[in-house]
């Protein structure tokens, strides 16, 4: 039930000739919050890049009431409450591939990957929850884009973008544990390894506005 949880939480919830080159920075939607990335103009075409996204969620649940004791035998007050609180972080790299010109008018295709990282604790009643916590470290993720746009460029240091694309999101997570089964055929206890493999992906397509600067 923990990994389980656990699993849910998380979808609640990734250089060249140096005569020609320019330093590039720009601000656009990522894959969950609003992305930044700073490139290296190679030269009029080829422009790599790497990105960064960041989220911080928190989630907190109080109960409080009356309900019966059994260790003092009464009706007694009580309190409980359940905490979380997770970082997504999203570091990133691709590049921009610029195929067509038309005045100020630029198209560029655009390929990128990213290795989302996930971390958080979880605690009933102040009792931080350890398994919680490395059930998140163990969830393997990847993400990336594959996107198609054009740039209308305002001067040769500024420029808005339109872009549309497809996204992908690949979200593992593998486990196991020992158990103990009785055979009655033998009337003895064997031990064996159960594995647990739970797998997502999510191929969502995406349309977004950059704001581009050339150094």
């Amino acid at each position: 039930m923990k990994i389980r949880l656990a699993f849910a939480a998380l979808l609640l919830s990734a250089f060249g000739y140096q005569a020609m080159a320019q330093f590039s920075f720009g601000v656009s939607p990522g894959l969950t919050t609003n992305s930044a990335y700073f490139g290296y103009k190679i030269n009029d075409k080829v422009v790599p890049y790497v990105n960064f996204q960041y989220l911080n969620g928190r989630f907190k649940y109080e109960e409080k009431g009356e309900r019966y004791d059994a260790d003092v035998n009464a009706i007694v007050n009580y309190t409980d409450e359940l905490q979380f609180n997770g970082s997504l972080i999203i570091p990133g790299i691709g590049a921009k591939y610029f195929f067509a010109e038309k005045n100020d008018i630029k198209a560029y295709g655009n390929l990128s990957i990213a290795k989302p990282f996930l971390s958080g604790k979880a605690s009933i009643n102040d009792e931080e929850n350890e398994d919680f916590s490395e059930t998140l470290k163990d969830i393997n993720m990847w993400a990336g884009e594959l996107g198609f746009g054009v740039e209308y460029f305002f001067s040769d240091n500024f420029s808005v973008g339109g872009e549309f694309g497809l996204r992908y999101l690949s979200v593992s997570y593998n486990t196991s544990y020992e158990a103990f089964n009785y055979d009655p055929n033998t009337g003895t206890t064997v031990e064996s390894t159960t594995e647990q493999e739970y797998s997502l992906g999510f191929n969502p397509t995406y349309s977004k506005i950059s704001l581009n600067y050339y150094f």
